[in-house]
This record gives C-alpha cells, sequence and structure tokens, in this order.
C-alpha cells in the first residue's frame, strides 16, 4: 500500500487547502512534537508557510539562532551557553572570560523577561538560585554603549519596512515596549538594514524582527531575531501598518493561475497560550489538534468566469489584503 498524507479537522477530512498560511506562534512556547507537527504537515500538503517551520525552530531558542548566524560574518556578542538544564552553576566559571557585568539571558525569554545583567561572579551565583531552570540560559559579553536602547528592524520578504529605536525610561538594560520602554521612528544606515535583511534571509524568515544593538563607531551587533514579530507599538511610532505590509506580501506569493471561483486566502495557525503580545481580538475557532486554524475566503460571482475573475485581479487583491490585515491584527498584541 502506497503512503498518502492526509488531514482532518473534528474528525472531517479536510479536502482544500489555502495556498498561503501565515503563521503566528508564541515562539517561547513552540513545542517540536505538537505546534512544528502540524506546521510541518500543511508545508508537506503543499501550504506555503510564513514562516516555514525550521525559520520558527531557528527563533525558538536564542542560542540557536547565533548557532544558526555564527559563520556568516554576522557581528554578534560573545555567548556561551550549555546543554543541560542543572548545569548554570558549572558555567559560571567557563563564562568569566566574557568578563563583567554579563548579560545573563533565558534562551527561550520574549518581551524582554528573563534578562539580566550580572555585576560580578557572586551575583552571577546568586543568580543561579533565584532563576526558574525551565531552559537553558546563555552568558553574553555585555554591549555596555547599547545599554537601554537597541534598534528593532521588520523585515517583510526580504525587505527592511520599517526601523525603531527603542529606549528604556528607568534605566535598565532592556528597552522592550512592553518594560516600560518607549519606541521612536528612526533612520538606519544602509550597513545596517543589509545586516537585518542578511539575518532574515540566513534564518530563512518571510515575516520577522531583528534587534540590533549600537557600537560608538556606528555599526551594530545582532542582539535576537523575532519570528512572531509583535507590531502595534511599531505601527504607532512609524505611521505603519505592518498588518497591511504582510498581507500585500502573503497575497503576492497566491498563485494566479491557481484562482477558483471559492478560493481560500489565509489560515492562521497559532497556539491557545498567549501570544507575543497582548491578543487585540477573539482567537480562531476551528481547532486543529491543540492548534486553532482559522481562513477566510472570497466568493465571486456565479455567473463571474475565471477569466473575468483574472481581469479583476488589482481590486480583487486589494479586497484580499485587507482582509487578511484584518486577520493577521487579531493575532499580534
Amino acid at each position: 500500500m502506497l503512503g498518502t498524507k492526509g488531514l482532518r479537522v473534528k474528525g472531517e477530512l479536510v479536502t482544500s487547502y489555502p495556498q498561503v498560511v501565515v503563521v503566528r506562534v508564541p515562539t517561547p512556547w513552540v513545542q517540536s512534537d505538537s505546534d512544528i507537527t502540524v506546521l510541518r504537515h500543511l508545508e508537506k500538503m503543499g501550504c506555503r508557510l510564513m514562516n516555514r517551520p525550521q525559520a520558527i525552530l531557528n527563533c525558538v531558542n536564542k542560542f540557536w539562532t547565533f548557532q544558526e548566524l555564527a559563520g556568516h560574518g554576522v557581528p554578534l556578542p560573545d555567548t556561551f551557553s550549555y546543554g543541560g538544564h542543572e548545569n548554570f552553576s558549572k558555567m559560571i566559571d567557563e563564562a568569566e572570560v566574557l568578563e563583567f557585568p554579563m548579560v545573563v539571558k533565558n534562551t527561550r525569554g520574549h518581551r524582554g523577561k528573563a534578562v539580566f545583567l550580572a555585576r560580578d561572579k557572586h551575583h552571577l551565583a546568586d543568580l543561579s538560585h533565584l532563576i526558574r531552570h525551565d531552559a537553558p540560559y546563555l552568558f553574553q559579553k555585555y554591549v555596555k554603549e547599547s545599554h537601554g536602547k537597541d534598534v528593532r528592524v521588520i523585515v517583510v520578504g526580504g525587505r527592511v519596512v520599517g526601523t525603531m529605536l527603542r529606549c528604556s525610561t528607568d534605566g535598565r538594560m532592556q528597552s522592550n515596549c512592553s518594560l516600560g520602554g518607549v519606541g521612536m521612528m528612526c533612520s538606519l544606515s544602509e550597513q545596517g538594514k543589509q545586516l537585518a535583511v542578511q539575518v532574515s534571509n540566513i534564518l530563512g524568515m518571510d515575516v520577522c524582527g531583528i534587534d540590533l544593538l549600537m557600537k560608538d563607531d556606528g555599526s551594530f551587533y545582532v542582539c535576537e531575531a523575532n519570528a512572531n514579530v509583535g507590531f502595534i507599538a511599531f505601527d504607532k511610532a512609524c505611521n505603519l501598518d505592518v498588518a497591511g505590509i504582510i498581507a500585500d506580501y502573503a497575497a503576492s506569493l497566491l498563485t494566479p493561475g491557481r484562482l477558483t471561483r471559492r478560493m481560500s486566502l489565509l489560515s492562521v495557525v497559532s497556539t491557545a497560550s498567549e501570544t507575543s503580545e497582548p491578543e487585540l481580538g477573539p482567537p480562531a475557532s476551528a481547532a486543529v489538534d491543540n492548534m486553532s486554524a482559522s481562513s477566510s475566503s472570497v466568493d465571486s460571482d456565479p455567473e463571474t468566469t475565471e477569466r473575468e475573475l483574472l481581469t479583476k485581479l488589482p481590486g480583487a487583491l486589494f479586497n484580499m489584503n485587507q482582509l487578511l490585515a484584518n486577520e493577521i491584527k487579531l493575532l499580534v498584541e
């Protein structure tokens, strides 16, 4: 018997799949045995995922991100990590070559949480008794000149769509807006833009947020890459509509020759757990295992021929983009 692939939702066999799937999965909680399994299956069924499963995995763990980027000429702060959950204390001596103060981060942390600046070896030892060891930590060289500020760059389809300077307001090292930091639109050098696009390409991402640390000479270090980037604060600071830009890119991936009278435009996949930012709307409704998936469709007039539909493509794409953007906005911040 020849093996075949299929998908059932609530016991019903799915016979029609969306061409493009915009994925919103909160990366700190991504499970390879559940979330990634479903995403891989959709990809194997012929869906074009934004972002693809491997790209998401590249950003699930901050050290995995650095493993992917190392060796490509990408400027990174010196960083150490370890394999087991119980080896934090053993790394204290090993990481001392990074010098103090030293940045300590949970490899699956998000929104600036579980990030510390260890003053000295004793402080680092104290931290080992206070923090949760649900995931390994990384030890990173402190970039003093970028304390309390960084540049968030959003890249969509290999193109920089906007840049925002984030600054802390209370003297802390982290500049995340979710921690009280403020964001403002800023210009970015061509070198910085090229670096952000390079990182996006290496990690294989369609949509991402790249955080850059600033050096005194005007160059940058890559701090983090985010596959599930939030953008409401970014939109406000930069006067942009990132969801609309993502929708434009998703629509550009649709195959015109496959347009039908009833065409599924988008399936948004997300776990039921917290997204990278607070949600603005209700979750998607149709359950697939422990995930949810929703799709939107456009009905053409029964009398409209396929040829007529294709001749109206620009206007149709505009309407589709509005629909896509509205659904995307339900799953961010």
